[in-house]
């Protein structure tokens, strides 16, 4: 990483995980290029987001077309794709009286199944060592 980027980096970034070892300028596929321009094989999905790749055509362009007509949306609300993937997840189940409850993070999750638990009367949990 260049001198002037760790300095600005350094100047207004916490130092939560340590300082960068690397700027990614761009993306294709399972490619990234460094401001150096390294190519690097991506295998990270980063923190609470997916592994989609990079500027894969058919993701840029579903991306695109949702936040032509709506972009995020709090929880309070709705939207029909939010409704339609519930639908498909809950249908996986085979079990009818499935619900979904989308979560933005592991403690999100864990915190619902644990007031789940209590609201329904159950007495276990699942957990998944090594899961996240």
């Amino acid at each position: 990483m260049s001198t002037e980027l760790q300095e600005r980096y350094g100047a207004v970034m916490m130092n939560a995980f340590g300082a960068p070892k690397r700027v990614f300028e761009r993306g294709a596929g399972i490619h990234v290029w460094d401001a150096d321009g390294n190519c690097y094989t991506d295998l990270l999905s980063g923190l609470a987001v997916t592994a989609l790749g990079h500027a894969h055509a058919g993701v840029t362009a579903a991306i695109t077309a949702q936040l032509d007509r709506l972009g995020h949306v709090s929880n309070f609300f709705a939207s029909e794709p939010q409704i339609r993937l519930a639908e498909r997840l809950a249908a996986l189940t085979g079990d009818p009286d499935t619900r979904v409850f989308f979560t933005n993070s592991g403690t999100e999750a864990n915190e619902a199944a644990f007031k789940l638990t209590r609201l329904t009367g159950r007495t276990r949990i699942v957990a998944m060592e090594g899961a996240f």
